[in-house]
């Protein structure tokens, strides 16, 4: 009996550690980016990943979207990076992306949607459209505007959308197919 309540305790604190980490943000790239430390190959069936809280991303040879619950968006420069995590008290934590290489362009729902800072300092966003930067680094505005991001996440949604709707799939069942045998239901053959 001590051994079944030992588990059944390491059970419920296990849950309990994993309902405590919660889905911050998610983050989608056209290329091999690093998330947690592990390197992210895109195009393997999975279009998103989730950010959790204390998470640090860099993204890779494109440009790396991070999108926020709200609908908020950054964009991290190719190569740079960045920490995300929440700050505040427990009823009312905002997330918070900390820049810590590079350059970054955000598009915020509103003044308090996310905090920004540059190498763990305060960027006071006087817009809800703006870009950060460290150093040298190119600012990611410029050819990422709001208007252009927006249409490169519409047009790879609707292709994606055309993909999948255009293609016929085969017939799931021998008789709603031609068996070949002359019969001539006019259905085409089975593959």
């Amino acid at each position: 009996m001590p051994t079944r309540f030992k588990w059944l305790a390491a059970c419920l604190l296990l849950s309990l550690a994993a309902f405590a980490q919660s889905q911050m943000a998610i983050v989608t790239s056209d290329s091999p980016f690093q998330l947690r430390g592990a390197t992210v190959n895109p195009g393997q069936g999975v279009p998103s990943w989730p950010v959790m809280p204390g998470d640090t991303i860099q993204a890779g040879g494109t440009p790396l979207f991070l999108t926020f619950p709200d609908g908020s968006m950054i964009v991290l420069a190719a190569g740079a990076s960045a920490k995300v995590y929440l700050t505040g008290q427990t009823a009312g934590q905002t997330p918070t992306f900390d820049l810590q290489h590079g350059s970054a362009h955000y598009t915020l729902k509103s003044q308090t949607s996310v905090k920004l800072l540059e190498g763990g300092k305060n960027v006071a966003a006087t817009s809800l459209i703006g870009d950060l930067q460290i150093g040298n680094a190119k600012p990611t505005s410029g050819w990422w505007t709001t208007g252009h991001t927006t249409a490169v996440i519409a047009g790879a949604g609707g292709l994606t959308a055309l993909g999948v709707g255009l293609k016929k799939p085969p017939p799931v069942s021998p008789t709603n197919c031609n068996n070949g045998g002359g019969n001539g239901n006019g259905l085409p053959p089975c593959k």
